[in-house]
């Protein structure tokens, strides 16, 4: 009787040192379930396809304002009709057209000043656009107009769009 309860106590200690697992292999499972977390808790990556602003735009919503436009280079032929500004930069707000909507970001107080007013940040509700003056190639800017670099970032910070152009400045 004596060995059958050593045996079932030896077994039962066998079985209770299997389910342990070493600091090491506990760390790894740990890292494995945050990671796997965070990559369902992301939204799936949505492009930003931003549209020309129009006159009326301009005109219905008073954005005629001191500051600067950026315009899209024109690539492609079916483009050529499609000229306005992408985006308007003030002191203070920047304003995109997606679809329907016309975004409203803030400018970013710690971020540089560019000519004409603008700032090289401005961030919305759900994504921040950051503008970068891209090297004169010799055409004859000026502080009115140079050429530039849109990015637009989502709020997972990837980039949503990007698009080389001229910045036009008015005062």
């Amino acid at each position: 009787m004596m060995r059958k309860h050593a045996m079932v106590l030896a077994a039962l200690a066998l079985l209770a040192g299997c389910g342990r697992e070493t600091p090491a292999e506990e760390a790894a499972e740990n890292a494995h379930d945050v990671a796997m977390v965070e990559r369902m808790s992301k939204e799936p990556f949505k492009p930003i396809v931003p549209i020309p602003i129009t006159e009326l735009d301009m005109d219905r919503y008073g954005l005629d304002k001191p500051g600067c436009n950026f315009e899209k280079d024109v690539v492609e032929e079916e483009d050529a009709g499609k000229r306005g500004p992408i985006f308007i930069a003030t002191s203070g707000e920047g304003f995109m057209r997606v679809g329907a909507d016309l975004k409203r970001f803030a400018a970013k107080d710690e971020s540089a000043d560019l000519s004409g007013g603008a700032r090289t940040t401005y961030v919305g509700l759900s994504s921040w656009v950051d503008i970068v003056r891209l090297p004169d190639s010799g055409n004859a800017s000026d502080q009115q107009t140079w050429p530039a670099r849109l990015i637009v970032h989502d709020s997972q910070e990837r980039v949503a769009y990007r698009a080389d152009g001229v910045m036009r400045c008015r005062s």
